[in-house]
C-alpha cells in the first residue's frame, strides 16, 4: 500500500531565515517520520542548495521582475484597497500551476493539500487545487486575514469576506490559537467543526539549551527579533528611565538589548535612544543570524517580550525563551493565550501590560530586575507535550485521518 501524500504550500520554508516557514517545516519533518510522503511547493530561494529533493521552488514574479508586469499591479493594487499584507498572487498562479501538474502526476494517490499562510496567495492556490482535483484541503493559518493591529486597507470590509469564503471552502482550517479559534467561532460559526486549534510549537531538535548565562556584575536583558506592526518598546523604555531618574535603578548595573530591526513607530525617538545608549543601559543592535541571535539570548540574564497588540497570537520566539529557562519581561494583552501559557510553563516571568498606570509599571519592572540571578528552570511537562512538534504532527495526522 502506497503511504499517503501530504501537498504543502508554503511560501516561505528553510533553508531560508523568515520565520514563517517554521511551521510548515515542522509539519514537513514529522509528518514523514509518521510515514507521510510530503511534497513542499514554496517561493524560498535555496542559496546554499540545501533544499531536499521533495521540496519544489516555485519562482515568484515579484522577485524575479520586481515592479513589473500584472502580477506586480496586482499586488499593489490589492494591498491597498483590500487587505493590508502580502498577497503573493502572482506565485499563487504559479503554484497552482505547479500543483496541477503534480496532482496530474499522481492522480492514482491518496492526497492531502495543506496550505500555510499568509502570504493570502497560499490559499487562493491550495483553493484553486482542491476546486479541480476533489482532493481534500487544510487551510493552516500562522496568521488571521482579519488583524485589528496595522493600518486597515481602503477597503476593509473585504478582508472579512475573504476569510469567511475560506473558511467555508477549506476541508478543514488549523488555527493556531484557541483565541483564534474562539474569535472565528464567534464572528462566522462553525456549524461543521472543521476549525481546530493546533498550536504554533518547537523542534526538541533544535539545540536550544538552557545553560546558566555567564558570570558578570551587568545585568543583561535582550529581545531578540524585529520591532513592527504593533509591537511598541516605547512604553517599557520609558518606564526603565523613569526608574534611573529616581535612583531607582543604576544605569552602570543592566543593559537593555534589542536584536534586530525597529521601526521608528515602535521605538523612542532618536535622542531618547542617544541619550540611553551613551548612558550605557540601551544597545541596539542589528539583526543577526538565527544561531547568532539564539546565542545571545542563552547568554542574557533575563529575556524580553513585545507582544502588546493582540491577544490573538502567541509569537513563535515565546516557544525559545520558555526552553532557555530566563526570568521573561512580557509586554502583553492581559489574558492573553501568551499570558496563559506563560502561567503554565513553570518558568519565572513578570507580565506587563498596555492599560497598566505608569507607577505600576515601574513597581513591575523595578521587581522584575530585583529577580534576575537565578539558575535557568525548565519548562513544565504540560509544555512540552502541549507544543513540542512529534506531537502536534501526531494530532495532524489525526485530524487529515478525520477527513477521510
Amino acid at each position: 500500500m502506497s503511504r499517503p501524500i501530504l501537498l504543502l504550500l508554503a511560501y516561505h520554508f528553510p533553508p531560508a531565515r523568515a520565520v514563517g516557514g517554521a511551521r510548515p517545516h515542522r509539519f514537513y519533518k514529522y509528518m514523514k517520520r509518521l510515514g507521510y510522503e510530503c511534497h513542499v511547493l514554496t517561493a524560498a530561494v535555496d542559496e546554499d542548495n540545501l533544499r531536499e529533493p521533495d521540496v519544489h521552488y516555485v519562482p515568484d514574479p515579484l522577485r524575479t521582475h520586481p515592479k513589473t508586469g500584472l502580477a506586480w499591479q496586482a499586488e499593489r493594487i490589492g494591498w491597498k484597497f483590500l487587505v493590508r499584507g502580502d498577497l503573493a498572487l502572482g506565485w499563487s498562479d504559479a503554484a497552482y500551476q505547479a500543483g496541477v501538474k503534480f496532482l496530474d502526476q499522481h492522480r492514482d494517490r491518496s492526497i492531502t493539500i495543506l496550505s500555510s499562510a499568509p502570504p493570502l496567495g497560499t490559499h487562493l492556490a491550495a483553493w484553486r487545487l482542491a476546486s479541480r482535483s476533489g482532493r481534500k484541503w487544510i487551510a493552516d493559518f500562522r496568521d488571521p486575514i482579519v488583524s485589528p493591529a496595522g493600518e486597515p486597507a481602503v477597503l476593509a470590509s473585504v478582508a472579512p469576506v475573504v476569510e469567511r469564503q475560506i473558511l467555508r471552502a477549506a476541508d478543514m482550517v488549523l488555527a493556531n490559537t484557541d483565541s483564534m479559534l474562539n474569535s472565528w467561532s464567534e464572528t462566522y460559526g462553525d456549524p461543521d467543526k472543521k476549525i481546530h486549534a493546533l498550536w504554533n510549537g518547537f523542534d526538541s531538535e533544535d539545540g536550544i539549551t538552557s545553560a546558566p548565562p555567564p558570570p558578570r556584575a551587568m545585568r543583561i536583558v535582550s529581545h531578540v527579533g524585529e520591532l513592527y506592526g504593533g509591537r511598541d518598546l516605547r512604553p517599557v523604555l520609558l518606564a526603565y528611565e523613569r526608574l534611573i531618574r529616581k535612583g531607582l535603578l543604576s544605569a552602570d548595573a543592566f543593559r537593555i538589548r534589542q536584536i534586530g530591526a525597529s521601526e521608528p513607530s515602535e521605538i523612542p525617538p532618536k535622542d531618547f535612544l542617544d541619550r540611553a545608549t551613551r548612558d550605557g543601559w540601551l544597545e541596539l543592535k542589528p539583526p543577526v543570524p538565527p544561531a547568532q541571535a539564539k546565542a545571545l539570548a542563552c547568554e542574557s540574564d533575563g529575556l524580553l517580550l513585545v507582544q502588546p497588540h493582540t491577544g490573538v497570537q502567541v509569537p513563535g520566539k515565546l516557544f525559545e525563551y520558555l526552553r532557555m529557562g530566563r526570568n521573561i519581561l512580557a509586554f502583553v494583552v492581559k489574558g492573553s493565550p501568551v499570558e496563559r501559557i506563560l502561567q503554565k510553563s513553570g518558568v519565572p516571568h513578570t507580565a506587563l501590560y498596555p492599560e497598566l498606570r505608569p507607577d505600576e509599571m515601574e513597581r513591575r519592572i523595578h521587581a522584575y530586575m530585583e529577580s534576575l540571578g537565578s539558575e535557568p528552570v525548565a519548562p513544565s511537562p504540560w509544555f512540552q507535550q502541549t507544543f513540542e512538534a512529534s506531537e502536534q504532527a501526531a494530532e495532524l495526522d489525526r485530524l487529515i485521518r478525520t477527513l477521510g
